[in-house]
């Protein structure tokens, strides 16, 4: 689920226009099991609202309705009671139109303020997360990684450098376990499907790094290379300077970032499968949302979707002979 859809509840909401003369103009009803506790009956175009509003809640009603008529604006929640289920919370707005003067009208928009408030919370909870969880383990990174400057940091033997080293990795792995928790509370009900893709070809010798983050290149380079001494492996820090590679030279795979500047990984995929669709493409991300492993199946050069960080173990069988 994406942020936006957060939003939804005030989307699909169901609406009345009211005429001067109570005459309902036009309506939407989005969901009548949820309004249909606050209405007698079905709307018809040209019949009174009083005519479909419950009588209980009728003469409240009407009297603000009235009111919007000479420029007021309301906006109430009601608790519904019903039999056998859980109370129903409807927000309803009215608000006056005014778009011909000759004709005024009214519009009154219902909202699941049930669905809204389950929403909110949501939100609420990923605020709390990201201000108060992500901050404790970026702030211990920080520090651990400040001590790098400290001025007896030559003397320090390899213990105590693979001891610092041990503590900001483990700081990096509860920050990478929030950052998934949050992820999850966004996409709640989406679930990433499993990449199912053709193998790559099984000698890759000539290996391309796409990659704005210049770090992220030289540590994929040195995990290829360490292993595999007979590849050729070349970096670009730029979609643009990669393609004007392949002009002249064809590689057996490509490693390539999503998320990068001017061209990024989606356009330089439907660019590179325009000219050489057939090399075969890895697309290695720190993304973790599913609808972005979704999307990299519609393209028939991915053959897998990796998340960073890469190791060894993700790869083997992409590089070896």
């Amino acid at each position: 689920m994406k942020l936006s859809a957060y939003c939804d509840c005030y989307t699909d909401n169901s609406y009345f226009l009211f005429n001067k003369k109570n005459h309902i103009t036009f309506f939407n009803i989005h969901s009548i099991e949820k309004i249909g506790y606050f209405l007698a009956k079905n709307p018809t175009i040209g019949e009174s609202f009083v005519e479909i509003i419950s009588q209980k809640y009728e003469r409240t009603f009407s009297k603000l309705v009235a009111e919007c008529f000479e420029g007021k604006v309301f906006s109430i929640e009601k608790r519904l009671k019903v039999k056998g289920m859980d109370d129903v919370l409807l927000q309803i707005v009215l608000t006056p139109v005014f778009i011909d003067p000759e004709n005024p009208q009214v519009a009154c928009t219902i909202i699941d303020s049930n669905r809204k408030s389950n929403q909110m919370k949501l939100l609420d909870e990923y605020s709390h997360l990201a201000s108060h969880d992500l901050r404790a383990p970026i702030t211990n990174i920080l520090s651990l990684s400040s001590l790098m400057n400290f001025p007896d940091m030559e003397l320090f033997d390899t213990r105590k450098i693979k001891e610092l080293l041990r503590d900001i990795n483990f700081q990096a792995e509860k920050l990478d376990d929030i950052i998934k928790m949050l992820n999850s509370l966004i996409n709640k009900e989406q679930e990433a499907d499993d990449f199912i893709a053709e193998s790559t070809r099984i000698a890759s010798k000539h290996i391309m790094l796409i990659d704005d983050d210049s770090l992220t290149n030289k540590l994929h380079h040195m995990i290829i290379t360490k292993h595999n001494k007979n590849k050729r492996v070349v970096q670009f820090g730029s979609s643009i300077s990669a393609l004007d590679y392949l002009k002249q030279n064809k590689p057996d795979l490509i490693l390539l970032d999503l998320n990068m500047p001017e061209i990024d990984g989606w356009t330089f995929l439907k660019l590179l499968e325009e000219q050489k669709p057939d090399i075969d493409v890895v697309i290695i991300s720190s993304t973790i949302d599913p609808a972005e492993r979704t999307r990299a199946q519609s393209y028939r050069s991915v053959k897998d979707f990796l998340t960073k960080p890469l190791t060894y173990e993700k790869i083997k069988h992409l590089v070896d002979n």
